[in-house]
Order: C-alpha cells, then structure tokens, then sequence
C-alpha cells in the first residue's frame, strides 16, 4: 500500500507531466531525458495515480473539482496506457492534457501552450 506521501508525490508528478504533454516544447524536451520505454512507464503510473485521485478526491475544498475533472483524466490516462509501450507522443495526448489541465483549474499560461516553455524559475 502507497503511503500518503507517496501518492502526493505521484499527483505532483501527473499534473507537471500532464504540463509537459500540453506543451509541445516541453515535450519535445522531455522526450530527451530517457529511453522511451522508461518514460513511458513514468508516464503511465502517474496519470493513472492521478485518475485514481480525481475519482476519489475528498477532504478539501478543490476536491469537487477533481472529481468533476475525473472522467477527462481517465481518458487521457486510459489513452496513455492503451498506446504502444515504445510510445511517448500521440497527437490526442496535448489536446487532451489542455482539456484536462482546464477542467483541473489550471490556465493555460499567458504566452499559450503552444509558446510555453517553462515556470520561471525563483533563483532568490
């Protein structure tokens, strides 16, 4: 059984992924970082963590949002886990990490998601 933490730690890691996914730039960056086939595993076990979340989601005020956010993550994690296992882009992947990251009560950044790049970084 996962611990607390070790869940937070898991939706952290979707929702930034599910960032990267909705930009282009990012992911083209991402898509670097490793073999695929390692990407892809980090891939599916977070956006699956992170459907799983949003379907049981309780105890704060955000967590009527996250449920109602439910369905369109486990459709983009059941499209994610559904894909070959080499795979780490699909063109429905960035349109449905927009919708998703939407729903979740994430704007898009001011530049848009095709633009982003990146949170600025506070080095104070």
């Amino acid at each position: 059984m996962k611990s607390w933490e070790q869940e937070a730690a898991l939706v952290a890691e979707a929702l930034n992924l599910m960032a990267v996914l909705a930009a282009p730039r990012l992911h083209a960056q991402w898509c670097k970082q490793a073999p695929p086939v390692e990407l892809r595993a980090a891939l599916d076990v977070r956006m699956m963590a992170l459907a799983t979340f949003c379907s049981g989601a309780w105890g704060s005020p955000d967590a009527e949002r996250f449920r109602e956010a439910a369905p369109k993550v486990q459709a983009l994690a059941d499209s994610v886990t559904q894909a070959p296992p080499e795979s780490i882009a699909d063109p429905t992947w960035t349109s449905q990490a927009r919708e998703c990251l939407e729903a979740l009560g994430f704007q898009a950044p001011s530049e848009g998601w095709d633009s982003f790049e990146g949170w600025p970084v506070d080095s104070g």
